[in-house]
């Protein structure tokens, strides 16, 4: 095969595995352990629970992000199969939930602000490579800052927390499965769940 050609195909599978990995739409602010966390044992088994009120995107986000983590070889369960939704989750349901579950820790995961964010995007017409570009267009996306615990199931303490950025809130598939994958990630770097 002439350099030339395989030069190009070096280029255009470079370019389709960016495509393919795209752009995670969660991203951690900032995050803080315990000291407490580092003489705990990583946890072994995790209850996943969104603090959301709407059942159908709990229960979609929780089934996402634990089958996330199970793919990745943690042990996690979706927790609405355990605690009903509410307003306000008393110590008791969810120690209740830990116990029939068989989870060591809880991972909640709830909203705190939600907002507008637009994007300015170059459109593209019909020819490719710098011919037929349209205007530029702005896209509405919604923003949400999320906020992660990781809670010891015996005594509930604190053990680890993370504010998370989310840039695309209104599609909460895409957003459950890059949580999932960052959570899988960052337990894993901080000690919190086993390698």
């Amino acid at each position: 095969m002439p350099a030339k050609s395989l030069s190009l195909l070096c280029l255009c599978l470079s370019a389709t595995l960016l495509l393919l990995g795209g752009c995670s739409t969660v991203q951690i602010q900032e995050s803080w352990r315990s000291t407490a966390a580092a003489a705990a044992a990583p946890h072994k088994k995790l209850l996943i629970v969104n603090l959301n009120l709407d059942q159908q995107v709990r229960s979609m986000s929780e089934n996402i992000i634990a089958g996330e983590m199970r793919d990745n070889g943690i042990d996690a369960v979706a927790g609405h199969t355990y605690v009903a939704i509410r307003e306000q989750y008393s110590r008791e349901e969810l120690q209740t939930a830990v116990r029939k579950s068989g989870c060591d820790g809880i991972l909640t995961i709830r909203g705190i602000t939600t907002g507008n964010q637009q994007l300015h995007q170059q459109g593209q017409g019909t020819v490719l490579y710098s011919q037929g570009l349209l205007p530029s267009s702005w896209d509405d996306r919604q923003t949400a800052t999320l906020q992660v615990n990781l809670y010891h199931a015996e005594n509930g303490q604190l053990l680890w927390a993370a504010t998370v950025k989310a840039s695309d809130d209104d599609n909460k598939f895409i957003e459950s499965r890059d949580m999932g994958y960052l959570l899988v990630k960052r337990l894993r770097q901080d000690g919190m769940v086993q390698p």
